[in-house]
């Protein structure tokens, strides 16, 4: 067919929906993801399932809406390094997952972006997955994750990977 050029390319060159797993920036071998848009613990379980075992430090945290943030508990055991808590549910959180995973309470997410960056290793990533919503400390997902790619531009000291629409 004709048109197979152009799907292919349309396929190789689409970069994703902003805030939804996108790729924010890269230093010394560790990835940094903003997934703003993860604002429920199903959302968060799919997108931490889909990097290796014990590799992730995550983000999570600000209002939650009311959901059993026990439920991050199988995944973080598996998945995740560290688990950075922001935001109004941090505590919650941390109860959460006590014993599941190593928790830091870190507040901001200027703090969990800075504390992340510094323990993670190459070969791990960073990942903004917060499982609630944002409107405890932002005016909402876009901005929540608009500040973590401008947070991780200034820990990287460079130009974020990916870009946003706004």
């Amino acid at each position: 067919s004709r048109a197979a050029p152009a799907i292919g390319a349309a396929l190789r060159d689409f970069r994703g929906l902003p805030h939804r797993l996108e790729l924010a920036g890269e230093h010394r071998g560790v990835r940094f993801y903003d997934d703003s848009k993860g604002t429920n613990v199903g959302a968060t379980a799919r997108s931490l399932e889909g990097f290796p075992d014990r590799s992730v430090h995550a983000i999570l945290g600000g209002r939650n809406k009311g959901a059993d943030l026990a439920g991050l508990r199988d995944v973080a055991s598996r998945k995740l390094r560290r688990a950075y808590l922001i935001g109004e549910s941090a505590g919650e959180l941390a109860a959460a997952l006590s014993g599941a995973v190593e928790t830091v309470e870190t507040g901001t997410l200027e703090a969990a972006v800075a504390a992340a960056a510094a323990a993670a290793t190459a070969g791990e990533v960073v990942v903004l997955s917060p499982a609630c919503a944002s409107f405890d400390q932002f005016r909402d997902y876009r901005d929540r994750g608009e500040q973590f790619v401008r947070f991780v531009e200034e820990v990287t000291g460079g130009v974020a990977a990916g870009g946003s629409d706004g």
